[in-house]
């Protein structure tokens, strides 16, 4: 009797240990740009149009419980290599992970959203704040959605 409870506890702590192995698996998504937009803002004029200066489709490659980010684009030969390396934040109320780059290479951020699986890239210049230039500030957004590939 003894030697079955302490396999039965046994079981239980593998399977618990097990468990929390998993808040730690990574998570990849293939994603899709939707609507691509540039812009600059300078004094009272502003300019708007389509654009391809993020790419049409990447992948986001989670891992360490989403605080870390690796965007990964498609090359000349169709295969996928990393670009760029986030560090996350997960807001629990909202599902949301706010990703901020971690280099100067890479100056864009990303927001995605664990419900609905829509993402948002935006890049903002700080010319204006920085009084750089003729004061021009240029815009970057696109708004997507990801599937899992898991």
């Amino acid at each position: 009797m003894k030697k079955l409870i302490t396999l039965l506890l046994l079981f239980i702590l593998i399977k618990t240990a097990m468990g929390q192995n998993n808040l730690y698996l990574d998570n990849n998504y293939e994603c899709l740009t939707e609507t691509r937009v540039s812009g600059l803002f300078q004094s009272k004029r502003k300019f708007l149009k389509e654009t391809e200066f993020f790419p049409s489709k990447t992948t986001f490659n989670f891992s360490k419980n989403h605080s870390l980010l690796t965007e990964m684009e498609s090359n000349k030969e169709k295969k996928y290599e990393a670009k760029y390396q986030f560090q996350c934040n997960k807001k629990k109320k909202l599902e949301l992970i706010n990703c901020e780059p971690t280099d100067n290479n890479n100056t864009y951020s990303i927001v995605l959203s664990l419900d609905t699986l829509r993402y948002r890239k935006i890049l903002i210049t700080d010319y204006w704040l920085d009084g750089i230039g003729k004061e021009v500030d240029y815009l970057h957004l696109a708004h997507g959605y990801c599937y899992s590939i898991d």
